[in-house]
């Protein structure tokens, strides 16, 4: 008889890696594996423009020194995907040990950061791909919202948004929980030794970065609601989209 075991989360202990598993398999398929050089210099200097932006955008959360390793971590390693190919192999590799060996509630907090960081890279290439012989050239504001508009998908992006914000919680909930962090200090060397220490390295470093933050739910919440305005802005042409937002 299958076990109707769930989580502490309420969720079923393998919904986490049926949803790594989907998302994995999306992130395998992207045009960034391939040897199209002219197409990964494009993908390139657009997250470049795109890094720069988060950052200008978040300066304020980004000059406080107790924010500052959050932020930098979700530019970086969520929204920018940097590193997540190892990460993403490995996890494809070893997921089952990696689900009977880590805590249900950290798998499910590691498949939506995977999750988000996943959309973020098929939108960057969407993008790309929209934009073209543009990105050959210094992109403006103009041009990148002009390709911003004639990509459209406002669906998947207010989708990368929510993943962001819903991560605060559950990362709020992990790093006030002392039984949780004990559990998962325990089984470092047996996640190394299992070959996953890519992933169980990714999952810490988000605790460890986020850890100082008096509310990661604030603090996302705040990036969701800045980004969401700078995307509704864009969809309606507002002359200066990325300027004065709250």
């Amino acid at each position: 008889m299958p076990s109707s075991r769930t989580s502490a989360t309420g969720t079923a202990p393998d919904s986490a890696g049926l949803r790594l598993r989907h998302f994995l398999e999306r992130f395998f398929q992207l045009r960034q594996h391939g040897d199209d050089t002219v197409f990964l210099a494009r993908l390139q200097r657009l997250r470049a423009i795109q890094r720069q932006r988060l950052a200008d955008t978040h300066a304020d959360l980004l000059a406080d020194q107790r924010l500052q390793p959050a932020l930098t971590f979700l530019l970086d390693d969520v929204y920018g995907g940097q590193d997540l190919l190892p990460v993403a192999t490995e996890i494809r590799r070893a997921l089952p040990k990696a689900l009977k060996l880590l805590p249900d509630r950290v798998m499910a907090t590691s498949a939506l950061a995977l999750e988000a960081a996943i959309l973020t890279q098929e939108l960057d290439e969407a993008l790309a791909r929209t934009l073209g012989e543009r990105l050959d050239q210094p992109l403006d504001q103009a041009g990148y919202a002009e390709g911003y508009r004639d990509l459209g998908d406002d669906g998947a992006r207010r989708q990368q948004i929510t993943l962001v914000a819903e991560l605060g919680p559950r990362l709020d909930r992990y790093i006030r929980s002392r039984t949780l962090q004990a559990t998962f200090r325990l089984v470092r060397k047996p996640a190394h030794a299992a070959g996953f220490s890519n992933l169980y390295d990714f999952i810490d470093r988000s605790f460890r970065v986020m850890k100082p933050v008096p509310s990661v739910t604030a603090l996302l919440e705040r990036v969701a609601a800045r980004e969401d305005a700078i995307m509704t802005r864009l969809f309606a042409r507002h002359p200066f989209p990325f300027k004065d937002i709250p």
